[in-house]
């Protein structure tokens, strides 16, 4: 009988260099998926492994391929994305940024996505392979997605208005392969945008001083009061963040700014909402208003309606606690939450539909900048926590 050791020692590294290079080597930003994703159908079909391909646009399809039989028990989905950013800067590039190369001394993949995260679907493509004529107590799936880069409209989300319909099976654990450090991210920041609009009152630069209120400087005072660090903490996910990324006013160099528009960002942890964020932006604005009598402003919450709360799966779940285990056997060591300056993941929808999703993935460096890279032995060793994982959930044999 296997245990889960046995599937750890059979994790390939030249296996998961050799699909990792090929996904690289094919150019795949985002909208222009549809050849990468023809060549991971390839892939499967010449190993006999099943999938099914949705999309709501044809030309940036997502494959869903199984393993096991998900009404005989519990389904895990390791969900990753495989369209990237554009090159912007390719004269930085040492080499062809969209050709999959390994350095001399076999210890990199370089090339676009090979951290933003091709080298992780190709482990999850390998996991496929590994499992494939197992007898597992359960299913597993690997959901490759397009359209993560952009907002998921046509990859995840479409994915999970699929299983919410029953056209696909729904999972009971996602695994997402983006990069951890090989740390437990069992939570993400929320995020919520506002628009503030400071008025001040229009007049010719000459009388500036006179009948003149310049909302730039009004919008100033409101910048200096919230750019700051925030000291609120959160063991499995950090701090909060607050940035000001975008202002836009005044109309003409010798008009005094009638109006002025930041717009700011706000990354939540666990214990936030939506509520108490606003809350403590306008305490700051009404303090500042307090002492200015021509203080005005304006707020526009949430204004193109994709606020989502902060997400956690709880630390006792069981798909938290195998990753931990997991962490233990492999690297021989006490697991880590992944308490990063890290950006959101597809993981938040999954967590939206109440389904527990666990990140874990390499250390790569470059992620949509040049001479982007991945350390191939955190590849195998994500590889190898991915095996042990999923040999004790689906109790392989």
């Amino acid at each position: 009988m296997n245990t889960p050791t046995d599937w750890v020692d059979r994790v390939s590294r030249d296996a998961i260099v050799d699909v990792s290079k090929r996904l690289v080597s094919i150019p795949s930003v985002s909208g222009d998926e549809l050849a990468v994703m023809t060549f991971v159908q390839e892939w499967l079909d010449e190993r006999g492994i099943g999938y099914v391909v949705t999309a709501n646009d044809p030309a940036r399809p997502n494959v869903i391929a199984t393993v096991g039989n998900p009404r005989s028990g519990p389904v895990i989905a390791m969900n990753g994305h495989l369209d990237t950013v554009p090159v912007s800067d390719a004269s930085s590039w040492r080499t062809d940024p969209f050709e999959g190369v390994v350095n001399d001394e076999g210890t990199r993949l370089y090339g676009r996505g090979a951290s933003d995260m091709k080298s992780s679907v190709g482990v999850m493509m390998t996991m496929l392979e590994l499992f494939r004529d197992a007898d597992l107590t359960g299913a597993l799936q690997a959901h490759i997605v397009s359209d993560e880069e952009i907002g998921a409209r046509f990859g995840t989300l479409h994915v999970l208005d699929e299983i919410a319909v029953g056209h696909l099976p729904r999972p009971d654990y996602v695994f997402i392969g983006e990069g951890s450090e090989l740390k437990v991210r069992n939570a993400e920041r929320g995020g919520l945008a506002i628009n503030v609009t400071f008025l001040g009152k229009a007049s010719h630069t000459a009388a500036a001083r006179v009948t003149g209120i310049n909302a730039i400087a009004k919008a100033a005072k409101g910048i200096l009061a919230l750019e700051e660090h925030l000291e609120q903490f959160h063991p499995s996910v950090g701090h909060p963040v607050i940035s000001i990324n975008m202002i836009e006013g005044g109309v003409a160099h010798n008009v005094v700014p009638g109006s002025c528009t930041i717009s700011i960002d706000r990354r939540l942890i666990p214990g936030e909402t939506k509520e108490s964020v606003v809350a403590d932006i306008v305490a700051k604005f009404d303090a500042i208003a307090a002492e200015d009598p021509d203080y005005r402003y304006e707020l526009d919450v949430d204004p193109d309606g994709s606020y989502i709360a902060a997400n956690i799966t709880p630390e006792d779940s069981p798909l938290v606690q195998a990753f931990q285990e997991s962490v233990r056997r492999v690297l021989g060591k006490e697991p880590e939450f992944f308490v990063q300056w890290a950006g959101m993941t597809d993981g938040r929808f999954y967590r939206q539909h109440n389904i527990d999703t666990v990140g874990m993935g390499p250390r790569g460096e470059g992620a949509h900048g040049a001479n982007e890279s991945i350390a191939i032995d955190d590849l195998v060793l994500e590889g190898k926590i991915y095996a042990d994982t999923i040999a004790r959930l689906l109790k392989a044999r």
